[in-house]
């Protein structure tokens, strides 16, 4: 029997258990961003279309001057409530745009609790909207607001854009994606192709065009840009509302209601009460998915209503 001690037979091994000095320094602490950062971050995600996401991006950058880069765990509703009493003060804004303003901050909010930055959701609430009169363009303010933006402003593009949403209903975003490659014209010229991508309701649809849209159409897709006066590629939100506000001073009579937005109604309008077409048709040239949308839009004139009537 061998009797000779384990611990002669193998070595034992000793955990050294004393600190040692190391050079490392300790992780630095992940910055919080504030809510201009977090949207620069995800703005693909939040907004997946160009036109909104421009639109969105300038309110969130607005927010941020006004809470100085505020980080985004630290935002209230209060902030938010703050920020909407500014900006409706200084900037003299609608409810209406306030709301926009809001509810694009709401979005960035919600995808960061959806995210886990931030722990707690905001809910605001919106305050409700007073109706405001229907409004949409006579022929007469049509022709002297076209002839406006050609002459005095010297702005050809302007122009056609009213045109074509007068005769189609195309959104300002949908015009200016005309020139992508995916936007295109039917063989026989009468309609054009909008994917879902450039549509509001993310659903493709084809407008249909008479000769005055695609004449517009065609002088917008010119690629010739003789000093600055045709073709889409003019476009920039700084000299289309400048010029557009001068339209509103000088043709509109300062009408607050004088929007680029009224030539949607324009066309919605004419299609009730000149072609007497029924809301479903409308709602499908106009990209609707629910008519009752497409009623708000639809403004009836006396005379048609009268003339309605007395056939009974």
């Amino acid at each position: 029997m061998n009797n000779s001690n384990v611990t002669q037979d193998y070595p034992v091994f000793k955990l050294d258990i004393t600190s040692k000095k190391t050079n490392s320094k300790p992780a630095d602490v992940e910055k919080v961003p504030s809510l201009a950062e977090f949207a620069e971050n995800h703005l693909f995600r939040l907004w997946p279309k160009k036109h909104t996401r421009a639109t969105n991006t300038r309110s969130i950058r607005l927010f941020d001057e006004f809470t100085k880069g505020m980080p985004i765990t630290e935002i209230s509703r209060k902030h938010i409530y703050d920020f909407i009493d500014n900006v409706m003060a200084t900037r003299d804004i609608t409810q209406c745009t306030a709301n926009k303003y809001m509810a694009s901050i709401s979005r960035v909010l919600s995808y960061a609790y959806e995210r886990e930055v931030v722990n707690i959701p905001i809910k605001l609430k919106y305050p409700p909207i007073k109706s405001e009169r229907p409004r949409f363009f006579s022929r007469t303010e049509q022709a002297e607001l076209v002839r406006y933006l050609r002459e005095d402003c010297d702005k050809d593009w302007m122009a056609d854009m009213v045109i074509l949403s007068c005769a189609t209903g195309m959104r300002r975003g949908e015009i200016l994606a005309i020139q992508e490659k995916d936007v295109v014209l039917s063989p026989c010229e009468n309609w054009l192709y909008l994917p879902a991508r450039v549509t509001k309701g993310n659903v493709e649809r084809e407008v249909p065009f008479n000769s005055d849209a695609r004449a517009a159409y065609e002088r917008l897709m010119n690629k010739e840009y003789v000093e600055g006066k045709t073709g889409i590629k003019c476009f920039s939100h700084r000299t289309f509302y400048r010029n557009w506000d001068k339209s509103r001073r000088d043709v509109g009579k300062g009408d607050p209601l004088w929007l680029f937005h009224v030539c949607r109604h324009t066309a919605a309008s004419r299609l009730a009460n000149d072609v007497q077409l029924n809301e479903f048709a409308i709602a499908d040239i106009l990209g609707h998915a629910d008519t009752r949308t497409t009623r708000r839009y639809v403004h009836s004139r006396k005379s048609v209503l009268h003339a309605a009537v007395s056939q009974i």
